[in-house]
């Protein structure tokens, strides 16, 4: 077959929805058409462009947490929010609003979720006698966020990005024409 019998199959796409990547905060909205690690050309008549992207591959935080349980109550607490927790495993960044009676917490809700915990991790929850603890029952990886993207500023007419692609946010975005070459093979 020779050298052409090696050659990669393209699928040309021009139906992107460039939603803003904030929609998709919180994971409340999408980041639009997911594009499945193609090779993005800009168009979009004379002059230099920016794109901003979300490059093949990248992963937003992963084991969040969605769930906990108070395993126990602890003593001298006061309800609060944004109480910071430990652990001894991995995981960093959850806070938690607490509710308590007489000094025990009987009652937490979630307010940062953070990330990198595990099924079953226990967490000491900061403040009164450092005695309350909670054990993770739900871990959540989440998808990619405006945060998480790259700008590519100045791209000219005409130019192919220097990046697989999975979504093209319209936030920071200048070019109004592309066309994504998906590899389908």
């Amino acid at each position: 077959m020779g050298y052409f019998g090696n050659a990669l199959a393209w699928t040309k796409s021009d139906t992107i929805d460039g939603l803003p990547a904030w929609e998709f905060m919180n994971q409340t909205g999408s980041l639009g058409k997911y594009l499945a690690g193609s090779t993005v050309y800009v168009g979009d008549g004379a002059g230099t462009k920016d794109v901003n992207v979300i490059i093949a591959g990248t992963v937003g935080a992963q084991n969040t947490v969605v769930a906990v349980t108070i395993s126990a109550g602890g003593t001298g607490y006061t309800g609060a929010t944004g109480v910071a927790t430990s652990t001894t495993g991995d995981g960093t960044g959850l806070t938690v609003n607490t509710t308590d009676t007489g000094g025990v917490i009987t009652a937490v809700a979630i307010n940062a979720a953070g990330s990198g915990y595990k099924l079953g991790d226990t967490v000491t929850v900061a403040g009164g006698g450092g005695n309350a603890t909670l054990t993770i029952d739900g871990v959540k990886s989440l998808l990619p966020v405006e945060a998480d993207a790259v700008l590519f500023t100045n791209i000219a007419d005409g130019a192919i990005l220097p990046v697989k692609v999975d979504y093209i946010l319209a936030n920071n975005t200048t070019a109004g024409e592309f066309i994504v070459m998906r590899d389908e093979t």
